[in-house]
């Protein structure tokens, strides 16, 4: 049975404030996360993987992570060889890494409902893909989003959330992105990669 939802006011008092950072900065949230509650989004102008990589391993270098794909990519061969550069602990580092794929809306939805309020970090990877299906009525994604940033909503008050969105002229983005900018505690847009990087999927 899914947690009890809880909606607290101030969750959607934050200002929103948009600016680039590079990677480094990248890096610093992603340890800054780990020590406090509250909604990260990060805005991409690419798919960025390496840079979802690099974020991926300073957490779990950190600590426990949930990761949440929304495209159902997940990083394979870089990510032990960055934990690799920093540790001789890999098996140990990289158990502390829990993921989930999310193939749409729906399935996002439920990955978030199921979460317990309180625990590790989370990352939320390509929040918006699955809203882009266009065999499903506008209607509904729109209900589905906001029924999934009710989910966000509840986890930042109590747990620190980081949530990827690649900004695209898709014609539905200008329709879905509004519904994150309340739950926001910060918008930052990530400098894109000089390089892209293709790797295989996790599992």
């Amino acid at each position: 049975m899914p947690p009890e939802r809880y909606f607290p006011k101030e969750v959607f008092l934050f200002k929103r404030m948009v600016y680039p950072v590079g990677m480094n900065d990248i890096l610093q949230l992603a340890t800054d996360s780990t020590k406090r509650r509250g909604l990260a989004l990060l805005l991409t102008q690419d798919r960025a993987r390496k840079s979802k990589t690099d974020l991926i391993a300073t957490l779990i270098l950190n600590g426990p992570l949930f990761v949440v794909s929304g495209d159902e990519w997940l990083p394979a061969f870089l990510l032990p060889r960055m934990v690799r550069e920093q540790t001789t602990k890999v098996k140990e580092i990289m158990n502390r890494l829990r993921a989930v794929r999310a193939s749409t809306c729906y399935r996002l939805f439920d990955s978030l409902a199921n979460v317990p309020s309180r625990g590790e970090p989370i990352l939320v990877m390509d929040f918006l893909h699955t809203f882009y299906d266009e065999d499903i009525p506008l209607r509904v994604r729109l209900f589905q989003l906001r029924e999934c940033c009710r989910e966000l909503a509840r986890l930042a008050f109590y747990r620190p959330i980081i949530v990827t969105i690649q900004e695209m002229e898709a014609k539905d983005y200008e329709k879905l992105i509004p519904a994150l900018s309340p739950i926001a505690d910060r918008t930052l847009t990530l400098e894109p990669e000089l390089e892209q990087i293709k790797q295989s999927a996790l599992f």
